[in-house]
């Protein structure tokens, strides 16, 4: 089965770290500003790669918005037929939108999100979920009518839910900023086609700082990912940017 085209777009410091310390998420915005480049940069750098690929789908981790200092909202225990959750939601008031433009993405395999946020009007939010997800989470999406597509046991497969967003969804290219355990993840399973990255004059350092691809080290038989340099541009102020095409 088919799956979309897969492009990383994210500010790293030199040292490849994508935070200030364990804990801290896009939402710290002054952080990003200070030292992993200002507001209208990071606009600039997320517009262009939107001027070239024209994505279909923004996509996230939830430790891009959730850290594990946040306190989870409590949800009322489900009390109906569980089994009737575990399956993909795509409520058709949000899918056949006239005015659909594309969609947020986040992968949440904890259900950790549970604000209720429906994302844009031209472009509403799916959560990507796990098996291991509590009911009351997946019921709580279903009664504020927010799409999800359920796949593992564990954690997200990720393949899985790309193969359905291209199947059903009609996704061809996906957009993410997430640095950190959803890019080494991509890596690992084979799924990111393209690495856009622009690296700031900073060291940060640190033993738990996220860094640009967290995953499992490699086995004995394993080989790292080789890439395919495809531009670098050097600005004035020390800070450069680099484009890969990866190959598996």
């Amino acid at each position: 089965m088919k799956r979309p085209y897969v492009i990383l777009g994210v500010s790293a410091s030199i040292d490849g770290r994508i935070s200030l310390g364990p804990n801290r998420t896009i939402m710290d915005m002054d952080e990003r500003d200070s030292v992993l480049g200002t507001k209208e940069e990071w606009k600039t750098f997320t517009n262009s790669l939107e001027d070239i690929h024209n994505p279909d789908v923004w996509m996230e981790g939830s430790n891009m918005l959730v850290n594990d200092r946040h306190e989870l909202k409590d949800l009322e225990p489900y009390q109906g037929d569980e089994d009737t959750l575990y399956d993909d939601f795509l409520p058709e008031e949000v899918v056949s939108k006239n005015e659909l433009k594309g969609w947020l993405a986040v992968v949440d395999g904890k259900g950790r999100l549970r604000s209720g946020f429906k994302g844009e009007e031209d472009k509403p939010i799916i959560h990507l979920v796990s098996h291991n997800v509590k009911p009351e989470y997946l019921a709580f999406l279903r009664d504020n009518k927010i799409p999800y597509f359920i796949a593992g046991d564990d954690r997200v497969d990720l393949k899985k839910v790309l193969e359905k967003m291209a199947d059903k969804l009609n996704v061809e290219k996906i957009l993410t900023s997430s640095g950190g355990k959803l890019s080494g993840a991509l890596l690992k399973d084979g799924l990111l086609d393209e690495i856009n990255i622009r690296f700031n004059p900073v060291v940060i350092g640190g033993f738990e700082t996220p860094s640009l691809f967290t995953s499992p080290d490699l086995e004995e038989d394993e080989w790292p990912t080789k890439l395919k340099h495809v531009m670098t541009k050097i600005e004035p102020n020390g800070k450069f940017l680099v484009r890969y095409k990866v190959q598996y």
